[in-house]
């Protein structure tokens, strides 16, 4: 694991994403850090902000700012992880 920038964590190649099947969501407890990816094994950290309906959560991204998180996104509750490299496993895939 290396640090790419202020935000971005790079993850070693090897890590993969899994199926989706197989994926299982953290124990989620709101205003925690967890991280997520966007792909290209990098992983950047995040706040959960918000537990809604159908597996759902709201998370705000990590920025550069004083203000520490922004960029809010609702994804599936197994798409984040507790670390870098689970983040990159349960990524979503197209």
């Amino acid at each position: 694991m290396k640090l790419k920038n202020a935000r971005t964590i790079s993850v070693h190649k090897s890590v993969k994403p899994i199926h989706l099947s197989l994926r299982t969501a953290p124990k989620l407890i709101v205003s925690d850090t967890y991280y997520i990816s966007f792909g290209m094994n990098e992983a950047i950290p995040c706040m959960l902000i918000e537990i809604l309906d159908n597996n759902q959560i709201r998370v705000g991204l990590k920025n550069n700012s004083t203000l520490g998180y922004g960029d809010v996104h609702t994804i599936a509750s197994n798409e984040i992880g507790t670390s870098p490299e689970e983040a990159v496993i349960n990524e979503q895939t197209f």
